[in-house]
């Protein structure tokens, strides 16, 4: 009976992972699971830390590709330091620690999806500064404008 309640609430976990309150779920459940002695319990931890970590490399790839078309366009999504790469353990951590400091109402949080948490981490972590030649170039327009 205990394994396939552990199987239930394993796939139940897989199949509405989408909305941030079911990730941070699979996340909080995680520790508790793993001080279990139950060999089942413990199963279900590592596989849902496997699962953390497929949806964090998948939402740090498709937000990469994102942001190198949304760069190509000139108008970057997020700007990483120089050298700096994105990877599993870094947007996982990032998502959680954004999830808990979004400042809205615990409804409308919670609806969010897992990436529209990460791309809300991603740009107050790492925000773009203004090119310096398109500040002078709207500096230079806003004096042209008022000059008229």
């Amino acid at each position: 009976m205990r394994p396939i309640l552990y199987l239930l609430l394993w796939i139940s976990a897989c199949t509405h992972a989408d909305t941030i309150d079911h990730f941070m779920n699979i996340a909080n459940n995680i520790p508790q699971m793993e001080m279990k002695a139950d060999p089942q319990a413990q199963a279900w931890a590592r596989s849902a830390r496997n699962i953390l970590v497929l949806t964090s490399e998948s939402i740090s790839e498709s937000l990469m590709l994102a942001n190198e078309s949304a760069k190509e366009q000139g108008n970057a999504l997020f700007c990483l330091p120089a050298g700096t790469q994105l990877n599993a353990e870094m947007v996982n951590n990032l998502i959680q620690q954004t999830y808990r400091d979004i400042s809205s109402q615990q409804s409308d949080k919670d609806k969010m999806t897992v990436s529209q948490v990460a791309l809300t981490g991603l740009r107050k972590q790492y925000p773009c500064q203004a090119q310096p030649q398109q500040a002078n170039a709207s500096g230079l327009q806003q004096m042209m404008h008022v000059g008229s």
